[in-house]
């Protein structure tokens, strides 16, 4: 098996290593990864600019680091720096969680969707920190790899995305068990603490994990009580259940605007 591994912490983020190490025994691993820290970036790509592209030696790995996004290093890895068909995509291990709206920010989750649109299926992995200098990434890719080799085993081909997200492991606490559960729609509450810096007003982001409502049977509530969560995803944006009513709407001529006549797919 030829796998790609990537992230959006950067190609030299402990994480990315304990990962390497964890899943080595499954195949040949690629690591293809941004340069630097992109966090956040969600499915950003590079278009106005070149990309470079340079040899990375770690402790564990040799492997190309890209001055771009999480979603470049994967479309890279596809299209040119790896030269066979690649079986696998997996993005982490990412340090912070990726649960409910935060999967849409997430550069970590858009590397997985990124390679799941070219029909490689893909796997994100995070971890929920608590203290972080008490991290220990070996026990928590260890679970992760767990997991990891029981989706390999299920319904897992062609454009799959899986979620994956590691509860907090401080102090010797073990996730409770797995939860396979959908995301969280609930907002983010977010604060900010503002600066005058050369007297301009500056707003820093001081919590990303705080969220409006805990609804139960989410992503968002198994994590925080202490599981593993697990969370299918897939990337067609439309909204099925308002397509017939939009085409109704329009084919009934609502407003005076005098356009093209509206259409579908059954009209043609």
């Amino acid at each position: 098996m030829r796998i790609l591994l990537t992230n959006d912490d950067g190609i030299g983020a402990p994480g990315l290593e304990a990962l390497y190490a964890a899943v080595s025994d499954l195949g040949h691993v690629h690591v293809v990864a941004p340069a630097k820290v992109q966090s956040a970036t969600s499915h950003a790509v590079t278009f106005h600019r070149s990309i470079q592209v340079t040899q990375h030696r770690g402790d564990r790995f040799v492997g190309m680091a890209v001055d771009g996004r999480p979603a470049d290093c994967v479309k890279l890895a596809l299209t040119e720096l790896i030269p066979q068909p690649v079986d696998l995509c997996i993005s982490g291990m990412n340090a912070g969680a990726n649960v409910g709206i935060n999967v849409i920010y997430s550069g970590t989750v858009a590397a997985a969707r990124e390679a799941a649109f070219s029909g490689v299926p893909a796997i994100a992995v995070s971890l929920h920190v608590g203290n972080w200098q008490a991290i220990d990434w070996s026990r928590a890719v260890s679970h992760a790899k767990c997991i990891i080799d029981r989706v390999l085993r299920g319904p897992f081909t062609g454009h799959s995305i899986v979620n994956m997200n590691v509860p907090i492991l401080d102090n010797g606490a073990e996730p409770l068990g797995i939860r396979v559960v959908p995301i969280s729609t609930s907002p983010l509450v977010m604060t900010y603490a503002k600066e005058n810096l050369n007297g301009a007003n500056s707003y820093q982001a001081t919590n990303t994990m705080t969220f409006d409502r805990r609804d139960p049977d989410t992503d968002v509530d198994a994590l925080f009580a202490g599981y593993i969560t697990l969370t299918p995803l897939h990337f067609d944006l439309t909204f099925q259940p308002q397509l017939s009513q939009w085409r109704d709407h329009l084919h009934n001529g609502s407003g005076d605007c005098a356009g093209p006549k509206i259409s579908s797919q059954h009209d043609e």
